[in-house]
């Protein structure tokens, strides 16, 4: 998996990205699968190996604090993708959340279709330009519908598609971290500022 910190369009930059989440401990014969490499590869699978089960990093606690463990991540076994990290398919699903305004919209769609003034005025933010091009690319993607109806005066409508209702879980996943994480993010971020 690709790190998107240090990630570069495929075929450039790094072939020793590493992976999207923490790296685990060296898994015993009985634990969840996790992905492995198949195939020659001109980077070092070996490295990258040992990079994947090197203990992760002590979390920062206050003096005298236990250390905080991190809870196993769900491991799964993927086919091979590539002689690269950078090729991981996973890129796309990152850089759908590249688009500001695409959870948004998905998460706005979430109970069913919505015509773009009922979007834009729920959303609030967001120009009437900027939803209509978000829009557009989200039905090049397949994640919306768009219903045209033959009616005077015309009304179209978006309705997600299941591509589209299947990003509410990386969505709400999203949400679950920020509502753990957000406030000490935004005073480090806070304290940058300083």
């Amino acid at each position: 998996m690709l790190n998107p910190m240090t990630a570069s369009p495929a075929g450039t930059g790094s072939a020793n990205a590493g992976p999207m989440s923490p790296p685990q401990p060296e898994a015993s014969a009985q634990s969840s699968p996790t992905r492995v490499f198949h195939g020659p590869a001109p980077h070092d699978p070996v490295r990258a190996t040992a990079r994947r089960h090197e203990p992760a990093a002590s979390v920062p606690t206050p003096t005298g604090a236990e250390p905080t463990e991190w809870p196993e991540p769900l491991l799964v076994d993927y086919p091979p993708y590539g002689d690269y990290e950078s090729d991981c398919p996973a890129r796309m699903g990152v850089d759908l959340f590249g688009n500001s305004w695409l959870p948004v919209i998905v998460y706005m769609l979430r109970d069913g279709p919505m015509r773009p003034g009922e979007l834009r005025d729920a959303i609030g933010g967001i120009s009437q330009k900027m939803l209509t091009q978000t829009l557009r690319r989200m039905e090049q993607l397949t994640l919306v519908e768009r219903r045209r109806y033959a009616e005077a005066p015309p009304r179209v409508e978006y309705e997600l598609t299941e591509a589209g209702h299947d990003l509410l879980g990386p969505i709400y996943a999203l949400g679950e971290w920020v509502d753990k994480h957000g406030r000490a993010v935004n005073e480090a971020l806070a304290g940058d500022a300083d």
